[in-house]
């Protein structure tokens, strides 16, 4: 299944100009915090996706399985090894780990996107919001900081 980036276009490009509108009741407040953690958590996910497809690709490129792949004998091997291979990056539907994690960091890219949109959109319009998104942004823990 592949990202629908006309949705997330089409939010982002409302962000933009100042038409994306959300309702929250008198409980609810914009916090610059939280989207400075929004980015750090989504910069974070994107990079741990990248290691993951990493190492997806060096599945995929591993020359020696040891499932007797080299062997004649064993018919099944060679087959085995490149369905492995091919699960880890490079299946031709697109069903791979490789191609997933891309799915999943093009929607966290596009979420991040949004979210850097509505939070310049807050520090054109609130010097007060503006000034502790910046102080944060420039202090910023970098990585993931919950639980693996």
């Amino acid at each position: 299944m592949a990202v629908d980036t006309k949705a997330w276009q089409s939010m982002i490009d409302s962000a933009k100009n100042g038409n994306l509108s959300v309702k929250f009741n008198d409980s609810v407040s914009v916090n610059a915090e939280e989207f400075v953690y929004i980015e750090r958590d989504c910069q974070a996910m994107k990079d741990e996706i990248q290691a993951l497809q990493r190492i997806a690709t060096g599945i995929s490129k591993r020359e020696v399985w040891g499932l007797g792949e080299s062997s004649d004998w064993i018919k099944s091997a060679p087959i085995l090894v490149a369905r492995l291979r091919a699960k880890a990056q490079g299946a031709a539907d697109g069903n791979d780990v490789h191609s997933i994690l891309q799915q999943h960091y093009d929607v966290i890219d596009k979420i991040q996107e949004l979210h850097r949109t509505i939070a310049q959109k807050y520090t054109e319009a609130d010097s007060a919001f503006s000034s502790k998104y910046n102080e944060l942004m420039a202090s910023l823990p970098q990585g993931f900081q919950g639980q693996k």
